[in-house]
């Protein structure tokens, strides 16, 4: 994840906070963006009914996360902190929310989501810890 902000070519030692903050959040909305595409992959693909509604549950999560980082971007360009950092933090709701979904039914499904959820929901937490410096 941090590989990602030092690869980022807008990502200078002279970047401040706030342009820094910018670049996560498009990092981040193209991985919720990611992680909502390999939703519909999986749900293309046969599987129980439980866990296809799973994967619909994170399939709607990210999507409304996709368009609640957007927002975050629009917010943070014009100076509202507060509703960038609002709109940021939904995505913590997501994660959890996915995660949660392959748990609430026993037995217990696996989450082919895992890896990607829990990096997200990290990278997230880094953006809103930035975020709320600023």
């Amino acid at each position: 994840m941090e590989k990602d902000i030092i690869a980022d070519p807008k990502s200078s030692s002279s970047a401040d906070k706030k342009g820094l903050a910018h670049i996560m959040l498009q990092l981040s909305l193209a991985k919720a963006g990611d992680i909502y595409n390999q939703t519909l992959i999986l749900l293309k693909k046969p599987m129980e009914p439980i866990l296809k509604q799973c994967i619909q549950i994170c399939r709607d999560n990210y999507n409304l996360t996709v368009l609640g980082l957007k927002r975050s971007i629009k917010y943070l360009e014009e100076n509202d902190l507060d509703m960038a950092k609002s709109d940021a933090g939904d995505a913590i709701t997501s994660t959890v929310t996915c995660e949660e979904s392959f748990t609430e039914w026993h037995p217990i499904r696996n989450d082919p989501l895992k890896k990607e959820n829990d990096d997200f929901f990290h990278f997230i937490d880094m953006l809103l810890s930035l975020l709320n410096l600023l």
